[in-house]
């Protein structure tokens, strides 16, 4: 029988300093870049903790300097493409900026997003990013009594004192419709997100409404039906929804639908095609966020596009910014654009 090997003692910032004939508190500089060291010194620090293998210890670390470089990370889920795009933004630029990241999904419920709150509080996380849905009562009577840096993304909650990253929801449902009236359809129908979602539901719907408007098109009651835009754009549930939003809405005889994300504007043509019908010969089709199945061949959706990478990335500079005392915006609008393929025609 072999004996068991001895365990190799990890070795310390003490050996670190004894190797590279250098202080403890040099090696402390050098490991936490917090004041300037010369490079040769620092040069003789990195090729002792190579040689010794050193890992510095995080939680003491944490402790000295009440900071834990770990960000927390609250998405409703993360089986879309949309989802997977932001929080490897998030994850990059916080990685280059020396943060690690805890990642907790909450299906957008509000117990489980306190839930969240409070385990990342416990686990003393620097700051929070927060995709959110809505923000109540109970979000508030939380925050009053815990202090936790969060930036939220995705939503406006600038009012309640936490910055907010989001795309221009209503401009860009605005000009998605002005495009479609430019097309010369008049009788057009939306499938909206849920009204109780400011920036996914009513923003996207007040653009549609206001650019009807805005040419004289008075709304027509039958031709908006309320969809399930899962957080973030889980598939399944929204291309249901958007697939029963259109059996509603097609004996209303619209000549163009805007869906309220692409996943929604997915089911609509599935229920249009379905009906023996041509898109965009009988009926154009709209959709929101660009998602990667949008520029399929199958189906070449025009839809409103955003970049989801570089939204994580924003949302991790300004938590990061704001943690290290910058002033960050109270609220960052990210651009969109309008990406024409072949679901919509010329009337």
């Amino acid at each position: 029988m072999s004996r068991a090997r001895t365990p190799v003692k990890p070795a310390t910032i003490k050996d670190v300093a004894r190797v590279a004939g250098v202080s403890f508190s040099t090696v402390s500089r050098v490991v936490n870049n917090s004041k300037p060291v010369d490079e040769p010194t620092r040069l003789r620090v990195m090729q002792a903790i190579e040689e010794l293998r050193y890992v510095p210890n995080t939680l003491a670390r944490g402790l000295q300097t009440r900071q834990s470089r770990c960000l927390g990370v609250m998405l409703p889920e993360i089986g879309s493409s949309g989802a997977a795009q932001i929080l490897e933004g998030a994850e990059s630029y916080a990685r280059e900026a020396g943060y690690t990241l805890l990642l907790m999904t909450t299906a957008a419920d509000t117990s489980r997003e306190i839930e969240c709150f409070s385990i990342m509080r416990q686990q003393q996380i620097d700051g929070v990013l927060w995709a959110a849905a809505t923000y109540t009562d109970a979000h508030r009577a939380w925050r009053e009594h815990h202090a936790l840096p969060t930036v939220v993304f995705a939503q406006n909650f600038s009012s309640d004192g936490l910055p907010s990253v989001l795309v221009d929801n209503y401009h860009a449902a605005y000009d998605a419709t002005d495009h479609l009236i430019g097309n010369g359809h008049r009788r057009i129908a939306m499938i909206t997100g849920d009204l109780n979602d400011r920036a996914v539901g009513l923003d996207r719907f007040r653009g549609f409404q206001d650019a009807l408007a805005a040419h004289g098109i008075r709304p027509d009651p039958d031709l908006v039906v309320h969809g399930d835009v899962s957080p973030h754009g889980r598939d399944t549930a929204s291309e249901g929804s958007g697939y029963q939003a259109m059996a509603h809405l097609l004996p209303h005889r619209p000549t163009a639908v805007l869906a309220a994300s692409d996943n929604l504007a997915i089911g609509a043509m599935q229920f249009i095609l379905e009906q023996g019908l041509s898109i965009p010969g009988d009926v154009s089709v709209m959709g929101f966020d660009d998602l990667d199945i949008a520029a399929h061949p199958m189906l070449r959706l025009s839809t409103v596009a955003f970049d989801f990478y570089e939204l994580g990335v924003l949302a991790a500079r300004t938590l990061i910014d704001a943690l290290q005392g910058a002033e960050v915006p109270a609220v960052q609008l990210y651009p969109y654009r309008l990406v024409l393929r072949d679901t919509v025609r010329r009337l």
